[in-house]
């Protein structure tokens, strides 16, 4: 698995070719130098492009000289375009990453479709290090310093493949890992279901959640004494987030990851990568889905099961099974929602068949459902150490309920129970599973009647 680098003979292709080298070195890989030369820019007459390409060839080998002292170095000249070949090379020889350096243009007339690294970002299936300064590589390659790694980190599998890939750099040299992720406090307060209004600079309750699932979603990626984990309240695009704390913090590389994009996705999609490329003052290396360890990692654990019910026979069978999944000292959150009627307009008012329960009448309420979903938790949940929550809500539709303590309480999976409801009585009845299903990314338990009968 060789390391693959692009030049264009210009400073920035120079910077690149010292981090390939150092990569190269610390991978114990050999690298392969290209150049890339474009048909249509040259004249093929009278032997020009010919000739073009010996004067690459010679170059090349000029290059590559004295670094065989220390790794095994091939060079390539190839014909096409410099994003494609670059991209086809990196796959044909199943490469370890493909490194070219920041700036690098297609001709004139297609300078609408961008830069060659922001091509590549789009298009390759290979790890793309896109070199700004090689210096910091080199540095961390003789041990003299730390190399300082920000990874764009959310919820997403392009997330895990970034962070799966940080063994690869880590073995360069010592890295000192920050994973940021960036969030709207907007958006995070209603994903959770929080009471009150946001606050635009962050809230203390969100950092924590998100900290915690964060945390959870690198387990088994990375060690967790080998990255520091970071939340940052912004209403700005992620990718100016990143840029933004990479450029302050002075860090030399940013880690981020993507996935490959074909046919029109390929010219209308403006990706984060795309982004960060455009702005980012360090080093990019973006990771596409399937090219890190992210696909060695162990399989998941049922550490949480949120149990809606409704206090009818199937919803607390359900409850049997949330037990039933649920791993040995895991937890399992009970939950019931008191629905209240709306108040009635004073027009009607004698019309309406219920009212809202009082202050107290609510409390009995709170009490008795509480009491209801203790009895639910079996004998045998206490000997295999597995810890009970009871939640009463008020006011939200079940659904909401159920999606927004979901969140918050950060389950792995929802157990409930369904009507199973089918042909006219989908349409005319709905069902609140098909709703949760709909509205929450979290694995769903559905438990059926048949099999509680």
């Amino acid at each position: 698995m060789p390391v693959v680098c692009g030049t264009d003979f210009s400073e920035n292709a120079q910077q690149a070719l010292r981090a390939a080298a150092a990569l190269a070195r610390a991978l114990n890989e050999p690298l392969v130098l290209a150049h890339v030369v474009e048909r249509e820019a040259i004249a093929e007459t009278a032997g020009i492009f010919d000739a073009w390409c010996r004067a690459a060839e010679q170059r090349l080998r000029d290059q590559a000289e004295p670094l065989r002292r220390e790794i095994a170095v091939e060079t390539q000249v190839l014909a096409g375009t410099p994003d494609e070949r670059l991209a086809e090379l990196g796959e044909s020889l199943g490469a370890s990453c493909l490194v070219v350096g920041f700036l690098g243009r297609r001709g004139a007339d297609r300078w609408r479709s961008g830069s060659v690294p922001a091509r590549l970002a789009r298009t390759t299936s290979v790890p793309l290090v896109v070199v700004r300064e090689a210096e910091p590589f080199e540095a961390a390659a003789r041990g003299e310093r730390a190399l300082r790694v920000l990874v764009a980190a959310d919820f997403s599998l392009a997330s895990d493949a970034a962070v799966g890939w940080l063994p690869v750099l880590l073995r360069i040299g010592r890295c000192d890992v920050t994973l940021l992720h960036a969030y709207d406090p907007v958006r995070e307060w209603a994903r959770l279901g929080l009471p009150g209004k946001p606050a635009s600079d962050g809230c203390s309750e969100i950092e924590s959640i998100l900290l915690r699932d964060l945390q959870e979603r690198v387990r088994g990626l990375v060690d967790e004494d080998a990255a520091q984990l970071r939340v940052l309240a912004s209403l700005d695009w992620a990718a100016d987030s990143v840029a933004q704390v990479a450029e302050r913090e002075a860090f030399d590389v940013v880690v981020l990851g993507g996935h490959r994009r074909t046919g029109l996705a390929r010219i209308t999609h403006d990706s984060v990568s795309r982004r960060i490329l455009a702005l980012a003052p360090a080093s990019v290396v973006r990771v596409p889905l399937g090219a890190s360890a992210m696909d060695r990692r162990s399989l998941p654990r049922v550490a949480r099961v949120l149990a809606p019910t409704d206090l009818s026979e199937l919803g607390n069978a359900a409850v049997r099974y949330a037990y039933a999944i649920v791993a040995a000292g895991g937890t399992v959150h009970l939950l019931h929602v008191l629905e209240e009627s709306p108040v009635p307009s004073p027009l009607y008012a004698h019309y309406s068949p219920g009212r809202r329960p009082t202050a107290q009448e609510r409390a009995a309420l709170e009490r008795a459902a509480e009491a209801a979903l203790a009895a639910l938790a079996p004998e045998e949940a206490e000997r295999r150490g597995v810890t009970t929550e009871t939640h009463v809500l008020h006011g939200a539709g079940p659904a909401e309920s159920i999606r927004a303590l979901a969140e918050s309480a950060g389950v792995d999976v929802i157990c409930m129970g369904t009507h199973g409801k089918s042909g006219l009585s989908r349409l005319l009845g709905g069902s609140v599973a098909r709703e949760v299903a709909a509205a929450s990314p979290r694995p769903l338990f559905l438990v059926h009647p048949a099999s509680v009968e």
